[in-house]
């Protein structure tokens, strides 16, 4: 009998079935993937403008304006300075931005601006004090405790010592004095803060330091003698409570300069 041959399985065709189906499972697009719910990015947009809304309501709006350790400035001065008005947003005001115009006025040593909720808006500032005043190019220079110009004006406001003897060529605004005699200008400073600390502030006062060995004082028809400052203190003690005494229509000298001395004696001569 013929017997069939039976076929040998092509194992070189099985080979190429199962790289053929390896290689469609490779390149077989990958399932998309799940995006964000748009319930879910629409209720956090929502709760976003809420939040916004809530911010910009009146609720925020500033309806107080309070200022601290003001003296030289007034509250809608500092308000002008700053462009700050009532009814403004108190959460998204440029506070430190304004602080820092505030600080760029030579009056002004210090500022805070801060937050009162819901609707108060607080301005905290330290404030130069003048302590005398220059004489320069018939005007007058406003200086500090440190000898810095804060202000520059035709007239003197307050009784405060008026001071000569600085020498100098120029000034900057809200800088210290660039004197050629820097003692001079401590003696000044020392000066004016002897006269607050004896409470002469409501005396007319001159003084003069050309020469720091020999301070003069003038106050009302009185020339004072000082000689130097070391001894300052006593000086302006004594001158305190003897001009007290005196009339303002009197005239005379009134020497201190001895004063440095241990058995020291205070001398007044009129003038006639």
């Amino acid at each position: 009998m013929l017997r069939k041959k039976s076929k040998k399985p092509n194992k070189k065709a099985e080979i190429y079935d199962i790289d053929l189906m390896e290689e469609l499972e490779y390149y077989q697009k990958p399932k998309p993937k799940k995006g964000v719910d748009q319930r879910v990015i629409i209720g956090v947009v929502l709760v976003l403008l809420g939040i916004i809304g809530v911010l910009l309501s009146p609720v925020f709006a500033a309806k107080n304006i309070v200022a601290n350790g003001t003296r030289h400035y007034t509250t809608t001065d500092l308000c002008e300075m700053i462009g700050l008005d009532e009814g403004d947003n108190i959460i998204f005001f440029g506070k430190g931005k304004a602080a820092q115009v505030l600080e760029r006025d030579p009056y002004i040593a210090d500022a805070k601006i801060s937050c009162r909720w819901p609707d108060t808006i607080v301005i905290d500032v330290i404030e130069r004090k003048v302590r005398g005043y220059v004489p320069y190019m018939g005007a007058y220079l406003y200086i500090d405790e440190a000898g810095r110009v804060l202000d520059v004006q035709d007239a003197c406001r307050e009784a405060l010592p008026l001071v000569k003897g600085l020498s100098f060529g120029s000034f900057t605004k809200g800088e210290v004095i660039p004197v050629e005699n820097p003692e001079a200008l401590d003696i000044v400073l020392h000066f004016s803060q002897l006269m607050e600390k004896y409470e002469l502030l409501d005396m007319v006062v001159e003084i003069d330091v050309a020469d720091r060995e020999n301070v003069y004082a003038y106050v009302n028809q009185v020339q004072i003698i000082l000689g130097n400052m070391e001894n300052g203190d006593t000086k302006i003690r004594y001158m305190a409570e003897i001009m007290k005494t005196i009339p303002k229509e009197d005239r005379g000298t009134l020497d201190l300069s001895e004063l440095d001395k241990p058995n020291g004696t205070v001398v007044f001569r009129y003038l006639m």
